[in-house]
């Protein structure tokens, strides 16, 4: 059985179970579609599920002006150019990250800098230990999402949440960007 997509007067059902079959209805060939974009089938399938997760959530907020089988696919279109946008910036940033890591090891440290990398270290210590192993292994191995989730077994979304709340509490810590503190290399 097709769902009527149209929605009447931009008002989305608040039932469960609509949301369930539009979820049945939609999301594998929702998959493929970003797939295509983004040629590779867990993050696509991530990518769709944020879509769904995202339309639940603000399902009282969301003014749908075509049908909801056409938001639908732009969402996912949107999701998927925006992973395919932080991939080339990675990319892109990667060779010089690696550089300046490889020149801060090398380098010899004034007191100061020393003092942070102290701080820094007793900070990653203190991060939860699955939280410090995902950071760690995105940051310093320069790991994707997917690599890191398939060798922990936990969920692409699970990693996010691990890195996201790192870089939180780093910045809440030393107010500043985390990113300086990505040549801190072993945790003793």
């Amino acid at each position: 059985m097709l769902l009527e997509i149209h929605i009447m007067k931009n008002a989305i059902p608040n039932e469960p179970a609509f949301f369930e079959n539009l979820f049945k209805q939609y999301y594998v060939e929702l998959c493929e579609y970003s797939r295509g974009i983004i040629g590779d089938k867990y993050v696509a399938e991530d990518i769709v599920q944020d879509a769904f997760l995202y339309l639940w959530n603000h399902r009282n907020q969301i003014s749908i002006k075509t049908s909801l089988k056409a938001y639908l696919y732009t969402a996912v279109r949107h999701g998927s150019l925006n992973h395919l946008k932080r991939q080339v910036t990675e990319e892109k940033h990667t060779p010089r990250l690696t550089e300046f890591i490889t020149y801060l090891q090398e380098s010899e440290y004034s007191e100061e800098e020393s003092e942070k990398l102290r701080q820094a270290k007793l900070f990653l210590k203190e991060l939860p230990e699955q939280c410090r192993i995902v950071f760690l292994k995105n940051c310093l191995e320069g790991k994707k999402y997917k690599d890191i989730a398939t060798e922990l077994d936990i969920s692409v979304n699970t990693v996010k949440t691990h890195l996201s709340k790192a870089y939180r509490l780093l910045r809440e810590r030393f107010k500043i960007n985390p990113i300086l503190f990505l040549f801190i290399k072993n945790i003793s």
